[in-house]
């Protein structure tokens, strides 16, 4: 049961979302002010994520797993294998043979363990000690760890350990990494091929403000093979190769 002053600071959070900004957790009203309840709850969990009302990354990610089975929810619906933006990724990289391959803020595992086949190797990595706990429950032979890579430098010393890779495949990752600009500089040094699936809302909280400003970047390093937006959901896909300098 809450306590009288969570329930107080939850009650404002909800109030706050549903009159000021429903977009910045992704729900959009009926013209009748109404919302679907059960996907109010599980994009309302962004409150580990953001401080909405002073437009703030908290970043509590490890809180956040940690909360998923107490608070009934799927952080970023992982466990939902109906995704769009999942689907497209896979049939994009399924004409590829990837020896090596790191999934940067892997989550849970879902998208990593379909990463693996059986002749090549998968890091999983997050921020998250929690998250890294669960999908090594699940998925027992793949590899995960858990290390911050807003720290670029202990992205380095993992790719640097693997001997380089292949592939570096990120989902809903980026928005949260203060440095991904100068990560992105790093990946492009470690790996042939670099994947990214990000949800870009209209006046974005996270770091990536744009998806022009993401494209430019990717630009610099890495030649584009594909480039998708979904403009109903605010999503990028992005699939591209390290330019040969």
């Amino acid at each position: 049961m809450l306590s009288k002053e969570k329930e107080n600071q939850l009650s404002k959070y909800v109030s706050y979302i549903l009159r000021h900004s429903p977009e910045e957790i992704g729900i959009k009203l009926e013209e009748q002010g109404w919302t679907n309840v059960t996907e109010f709850i599980q994009k309302s969990q962004s409150k580990y994520v953001f401080d909405l009302e002073n437009r703030k990354l908290v970043g509590d990610f490890e809180t956040m797993y940690q909360n998923e089975s107490k608070e009934n929810f799927d952080s970023w619906h992982q466990d939902d294998a109906r995704q769009l933006q999942r689907k497209i990724d896979l049939v994009i990289l399924e004409d590829y043979n990837f020896e090596k391959i790191i999934d940067l803020g892997c989550g849970k595992g879902n998208l990593t363990h379909l990463l693996k086949k059986k002749n090549n190797t998968v890091l999983g990595i997050d921020i998250s000690q929690t998250a890294v706990n669960i999908a090594q429950e699940r998925f027992p032979d793949i590899d995960f760890l858990s290390t911050d890579v807003n720290k670029v430098e202990n992205f380095t010393a993992l790719a640097d350990k693997m001997g380089g890779v292949d592939l570096v495949f990120t989902s809903e990752v980026f928005s949260y990494i203060e440095n991904w600009k100068e990560l992105l500089q790093e990946i492009s040094k470690s790996s042939e091929y670099f994947m990214i699936s990000l949800y870009i809302p209209e006046n974005p909280i996270g770091f990536v403000k744009s998806e022009n400003d993401l494209v430019e970047e990717i630009e610099k390093n890495f030649d584009v093979i594909e480039h998708i937006s979904l403009s109903k959901t605010n999503f990028v896909i992005i699939f591209s190769k390290r330019k040969n300098i």
